[in-house]
């Protein structure tokens, strides 16, 4: 069966065209084509003439326009031991010339590195023929995909999925329809995200090689604030930690490149007192500079101005004075009586909804979606009725009951933190197993129980302090 998923690149198309020519996944470059060259083996001059019909177009090359397309067609394992991987390059280029009716520039490249075979294709935005863009709609272009793909692979005898089914049948909540079709066969942009992640953090030792791991394959990787945007350099789509799970935000994963539980602070750069090639010396904010502590590089994220630092949480901190004679040792959790602890994260590790909207029409979408924000605020305010209930019942203060659900967040990170470094080390430094997918969720599972049942808790005191200030206001004089 073939798996057809389709995607935008609107930034660094010659990056895009390199990665999928990759020597390594291709035969050493035996499987990639292209209808407007005979030599496929220079990536940049591919993108170059891409860009110049781009450029001709009409509207030419706009500021976040897309410069191209991006198809995958996945083979299943049984067909790809069926047929050879040459084979299925010559069915990929029969699926690209009838999808693109000669018009379109395209660049084809069989990937045969993992278990099943797939095709990816990189199509110009614009025509060479009417310098027009390709006008493309997520439902219809993606129907007409498999509808070519399916009837080829027919043809070739090889299997098809079942038609999927209609949108009113399917859950409200969960990841959107192009990625569980793509999901079928292990092919997902994130789920390629995460491999690439795993791979790197085990093969790095500080936060710049993790970046120069993860270029090479095929991912980048922004700090901003304190959250990490992972960008698939082959379809551009733009990833943020949160959807990828815990495992992938910027404190697990230099926990990962540690080897270590880490715990973070934060420092601005003016409360930096030198820096060598291996270390930063950092004053400790109240001590008016009079005390440093020193931190290998190897341990930090620069975000701009601020630096954020990740110490083995079962260490023990030297403290020296201004001259660089020792005044103390602290453990890492003292630190917290210098730097800010930083805040616990409520959000789930990934909440998507499905991007398929219910309703004929857009006044009946736009009263499913109020109602579905109803149903949201009506759920919030049950979970803020229980707890308060439960408060009332047991006799316990909210804020006991915050400084308690705290406390077990915190326990409880450390242990999935704890498990994630096992796991790796486990694992030898590639791809998570699926058994330790499976146990690393249970435990984030159980962290987003304890962020929701947190984040009520504080909506409780908030409710409770309101109606205490209206009733303070009400009192006569």
């Amino acid at each position: 069966m073939a798996v057809v998923n389709m995607s935008q690149i609107t930034v660094t198309l010659h990056k895009a065209i390199a990665y999928i020519a990759n020597p390594d996944k291709t035969e050493h470059g035996a499987l990639v084509s292209a209808n407007f060259s005979d030599d496929a083996t220079n990536p940049a001059e591919l993108a170059r003439r891409m860009m110049a019909t781009v450029e001709q177009s009409a509207g030419g090359n706009r500021a976040n326009g897309v410069l191209a397309h991006h198809v995958i067609q996945s083979f299943s394992p049984e067909d790809s031991r069926r047929v050879t991987a040459r084979e299925l390059h010559e069915l990929g280029i029969r699926f690209a010339d009838e999808f693109t009716g000669g018009e379109y520039r395209y660049v084809i490249a069989t990937h045969v590195d993992r278990g099943h075979t797939h095709n990816h294709i990189i199509i110009c935005a614009a025509s060479d023929v009417t310098f027009h863009k390709m006008r493309t709609k997520p439902g219809a272009t993606i129907r007409r995909l498999r509808e070519i793909s399916d009837r080829l692979c027919r043809e070739s005898g090889l299997n098809v999925l079942p038609e999927p089914k209609p949108a009113r049948e399917r859950r409200r909540h969960g990841v959107s329809f192009a990625e569980l079709y793509a999901s079928a066969k292990g092919d997902a942009v994130k789920d390629r995200i995460r491999a690439a992640i795993d791979t790197a953090a085990g093969a790095s030792t500080d936060f710049d090689s993790f970046v120069r791991e993860l270029n090479n394959a095929g991912v980048t990787v922004v700090v901003r604030g304190r959250h990490l945007t992972f960008t698939d350099m082959a379809s551009g789509l733009r990833v943020r930690d949160v959807k990828l799970g815990r495992a992938y935000d910027e404190l697990n994963v230099m926990a990962r490149i540690g080897r270590h539980t880490v715990m973070p602070i934060s420092f601005n750069r003016r409360m930096i007192a030198e820096q060598t090639d291996n270390a930063v010396r950092v004053w400790l904010p109240g001590t008016r500079r009079r005390l440093l502590i020193t931190i290998p590089l190897t341990r930090i994220v620069r975000d701009g101005d601020t630096y954020r630092a990740y110490l083995p949480a079962a260490s023990q901190q030297v403290v020296t004075g201004r001259r660089g004679r020792y005044a103390k040792q602290v453990r890492v959790e003292d630190l917290y009586g210098y730097f800010s602890r930083p805040p616990t994260r409520l959000e789930p590790a990934v909440h998507e909804r499905m991007t398929v909207a219910i309703g004929k029409s857009d006044a009946q979408r736009r009263w499913y979606a109020m109602q579905a924000r109803r149903l949201d605020e009506l759920n919030r305010l049950a979970d803020e009725l229980n707890t308060a209930g439960r408060l009332a019942a047991s006799g316990a203060a909210v804020d006991d009951a915050i400084a308690e659900t705290t406390r077990r967040i915190e326990e409880e990170r450390e242990a999935f933190q704890a498990a994630l470094v096992a796991v790796c080390d486990t694992d030898g430094g590639g791809p998570l197993s699926d058994d330790a997918v499976v146990e690393l969720r249970e435990r984030e599972r159980r962290l987003d129980e304890l962020a929701r049942e947190l984040d009520t808790l504080r909506r409780v005191r908030a409710q409770a302090q309101h109606v205490k200030q209206r009733r303070h206001i009400r009192q006569p004089e």
